[in-house]
């Protein structure tokens, strides 16, 4: 059976089963009510300084949403619904047309003096939502956490007067009308129940703060009296039940407001403990970033907040980074997870290990993801491999696994690993399987380059980024190289020196691919066309990958090309307007008008790597301006009358099932940490900066960053970088 699963695929894909545990019933663990906030690491931000200033709903495809290590929340447009769906698989359409539908329970909704307002501006913090309306002299602000690990909304609903007279609202609450809410009795007081039968749970939501008011089951409603600068707050929940049972009964005022401060407290917790050392939550820690440097600061930051929102702890490795919250439960990406393959083994190295066991006892070539469940799926005791050609999954997976493996032995020197067992082979056999992978993908045994596909093995959309492309098979060239590396330091002379060989011919091969004075690459397809790519996968990858091989013109060329044409104001295209199938590739994510989130960090690492820091720099510092709305998505797309001008306006895209947040986004971290502070270690040798002596054009200091059991400090200055050991 084809297994082979896109990402737009796997979106449309039916609804992940539903975890029983998420409607036990059983009442969640909570700290005191009086909780204070952690103290602050030196040079760190805090969260609210990492929250998003009042952002105009009108130009947003994409609303705020919530994240509590187990689920993913997203606001509605209006003022009170939230979208829902605990332990499923919340993106449902990508119709809107601006905003996406979800699946979801049933949604509450508010009406004021019988009439129902969307909301006109809104921001977005890692523990809450907010969003605002003015509704004539009424200001309405809607706050919301979920709360930490469990199935639980809360809601706190001010209404302030700012006209200069005492005015009286009638406010009405209820669950969306469109999904039948029960009409039995109320089964407890100031709760209403409405059932989806669709997805056999009850949302059920209890009310605090309505006296004088009424509900009856069905709606909740009151009169707000306000006197002028007065104002008034309704809280009420949204807990998740079995239909028609009882459920959880301990909901309280004071529960609810132990709750409210808990869930703050423990996002700062946790975000504190990434960057200490020897904390007790992650099995590693990432670098401290300090530096006056507001935009590198920024960006790193919430890189790395990213990945922390997408942290879940609920699944049979309790330190996994799903791809994105909206799809079904557990789905993790290879080639999004790659993409911070540094970051990852310094912050989670004990579970990346037990991650990359896993991702290495599968093909490869199967699958475009990997669903991680609540028990871990029995070890093979074999490991069969279809015979030719086969690639059912993304052309980036031999890639992308490789890279996890090797980043996680460089950070932490485990050179053991390389003997531990997988099935019947070992890691280092099974390194050797990825890195000559492209040996099964030649359409003849003589061919020097491997032929990865169709659209959907590759970028998805671009039609003609097809067959023998640049950028994987300049990847298979690094490959055998680095596991050269790893074979001589195993003491595998011969081995290493074959690779070598291989690799040295096949980056030749990958240069007949280039389109010399126009700085571009062409694809080979298998009817013998080739086809002129204007795209930045392919200086992205050649950049990283072959850098030292090419020619100063080629590299001149490359970057002229993506200063031309590709990079913008804010952001940059992931494809030229002028590439010959850009009409016909309009996602966010890979065409002509945006980038995947991961495209402009993997491009300053290619500029740099190419000898570019005063071109790279500068635009990396440019791109702080397009995170203005949280963190990393899956792609930001340049919108409105000037979408093809430099100086377009920049979002987070949702057209073609784009999510709000991705883990691709870690690879700005990645490009911080690696290329400008220069730290890419090798398993075994001694410890040395890429391109140490070169300036980087900003200063600061990378604390705290270990490699085996050294930990260092880094120094970016006027003269380029300096390494010294901490105690």
């Amino acid at each position: 059976m084809q297994k082979f699963f896109s990402r737009r695929l796997f979106c449309e894909a039916g609804i992940a089963a539903l975890s029983a545990e998420l409607l036990s019933g059983k009442a969640p663990a909570f700290a005191s009510a009086r909780a204070a906030t952690p103290s602050s690491v030196p040079g760190l931000p805090t969260l609210d300084e990492m929250g998003t200033s009042w952002l105009d709903c009108g130009l947003l495809a994409q609303m705020p949403s919530l994240h509590n290590f187990h689920e993913m929340a997203a606001c509605a447009p209006d003022l009170v619904g939230v979208n829902f769906l605990p332990g499923g698989q919340l993106y449902g359409d990508e119709s809107g047309p601006l905003l996406p539908i979800y699946h979801s329970l049933p949604l509450c909704g508010m009406t004021i003096d019988g009439q129902s307002y969307d909301s006109t501006s809104c921001r977005w913090f890692a523990y809450e939502a907010v969003r605002r309306a003015q509704i004539g002299e009424l200001d309405v602000v809607t706050t919301n956490r979920l709360v930490m690990e469990d199935t639980v909304l809360l809601w706190r609903v001010k209404f302030t007067n700012k006209g200069a007279v005492a005015r009286t609202f009638n406010v009405s609450l209820t669950a969306d009308i469109g999904w039948m809410p029960v009409n039995g009795e109320i089964i407890v007081p100031n709760e209403i129940r409405a059932t989806s039968d669709k997805w056999k749970m009850d949302a059920v939501y209890s009310f605090f703060d309505l006296p004088q008011g009424k509900v009856d089951g069905q709606f909740a409603g009151w009169q707000v009296n306000l006197a002028p600068g007065a104002s008034r707050e309704v809280r009420f929940l949204m807990h998740v039940e079995k239909p028609g049972m009882l459920g959880r009964t301990h909901f309280t005022s004071e529960w609810f407001e132990t709750q409210w401060v808990r869930t703050k407290v423990g996002w700062e917790e946790r975000w504190k403990s990434a960057f200490t050392p020897a904390n007790s939550f992650f099995s590693g820690h990432a670098p401290l970033l300090v530096t006056d440097d507001a935009a590198i600061r920024e960006i790193y930051y919430r890189s790395v907040l990213t990945l922390l929102v997408l942290l879940r702890t609920n699944l049979w490795s309790n330190r996994t980074f799903i791809t994105s919250g909206e799809r079904a439960k557990g789905v993790v990406f290879y080639w999004d997870t790659s993409l911070f393959s540094t970051i990852f083994a310094l912050l989670e190295p004990k579970q990346m290990k037990e991650q990359i066991k896993l991702f290495l006892e599968q093909d490869p070539h199967e699958s475009a993801v990997i669903v991680f469940k609540t028990e871990r799926p029995a070890p093979p005791k074999h490991l069969e491999v279809p015979a030719g050609w086969d690639l059912r999954g993304y052309a980036a997976n031999d890639l992308s696994i490789f890279r996890l493996t090797w980043s996680y032995l460089a950070v932490t020197q485990d050179k053991e690993f390389l003997q531990e067992k997988i099935a019947d082979q070992t890691v280092l056999q099974r390194l050797h399987v990825l890195a000559t992978n492209w040996k099964k993908l030649r359409l003849n045994p003589e061919d020097q380059l491997a032929d990865y596909g169709g659209a959907l093995n590759l970028l998805e959309c671009v039609p003609t980024y097809i067959n023998k492309v640049p950028s994987f098979n300049s990847a298979n060239v690094w490959m055998m190289r680095e596991l050269a590396g790893i074979l001589e330091e195993n003491g595998d002379g011969a081995a290493a020196r074959q690779l070598r060989v291989e690799a040295d011919a096949m980056s030749k091969a990958v240069m007949t691919l280039y389109e010399p004075g126009k700085g571009v690459w062409s694809s080979l397809h298998r009817d013998g066309t080739r086809v002129e790519m204007r795209h930045c996968y392919d200086f992205a990858t050649v950049g990283r990958f072959l850098a030292s091989d090419l020619p100063p013109n080629v590299g001149r060329e490359m970057v002229d090309f993506v200063q031309r044409e590709l990079l913008a104001e804010k952001w940059m295209r992931a494809q030229s307007q002028l590439d010959v199938a850009a009409a016909n590739s309009d996602r966010p994510d890979h065409g002509p008008m945006g980038a995947y989130d991961a495209w402009p960090a993997v491009t300053v690492d290619a500029l740099c790597r190419l000898g570019y820091w005063n071109v790279a720099v500068p635009f990396l510092q440019r791109t702080q301006a397009a995170v203005y709305e949280g963190v990393y998505a899956q792609a930001r797309e340049f919108y409105g009358a000037k979408r093809r001008d430099r100086d377009a306006p920049v979002r987070i895209a949702q057209r073609q099932g784009c999510m709000r947040e991705c883990t691709g986004g870690g690879a700005f971290a990645e490009t911080v940490v690696c290329t400008l502070f220069g730290y890419l270690p090798k398993l075994g040798g001694a410890f040395e900066l890429l391109n140490a002596d070169t300036p980087r054009g900003f200063s600061g200091e990378l604390r705290q960053v270990y490699r085996g059991a050294q930990k260092f400090t880094i120094q970016s200055g006027d003269t380029g970088l300096i390494l010294r050991e901490e105690a």
